[in-house]
């Protein structure tokens, strides 16, 4: 066979199985299957964000879905989503930051909160979990 190794595919752990038809393919880098929605565990509380919401975390209970009553969270802090198994946050130019793994995010742009990874808003600190 024209560029096959020494001792065939084999000997190097390739085979020439194929799927099934209507299965999905194998995932080459070996990770989990996505995630549908996190949560958010802290002293604050515990919260789900699930796939295709936004979700405001602030102050203002009439404009947020995660309400923290914390004096240096901002009335709309943060927005979160969940998307291709990950959750998502973005700071909404909040007067004490958002942060994750304590780095603080800059203002309006989309940033992964990575599973088992620390986001806090102002001094309102969360563990992240992805499900």
């Amino acid at each position: 066979m024209y560029g096959a190794p020494p001792g065939g595919a084999a000997a190097y752990g390739m085979t020439m199985a194929q799927p099934a038809p209507g299965s999905p393919a194998p995932d080459p880098y070996g990770g989990a299957a996505a995630g549908s929605r996190a949560i958010l565990s802290g002293p604050g509380g515990t919260y789900t964000v699930s796939s295709g919401v936004e979700m405001k975390v602030g102050r203002d209970a009439a404009k947020c879905h995660i309400t923290l009553a914390e004096p240096r969270v901002s009335g709309v802090h943060a927005t979160l989503k969940m998307e291709g198994g990950q959750l998502y946050v973005r700071d909404e130019t909040s007067n004490n930051g958002t942060f994750v793994d304590g780095h603080r995010l800059a203002p309006n742009m989309w940033t992964v909160a990575p599973a088992g990874g620390v986001l806090r808003f102002g001094p309102a600190e969360f563990t992240v979990r992805v499900e």
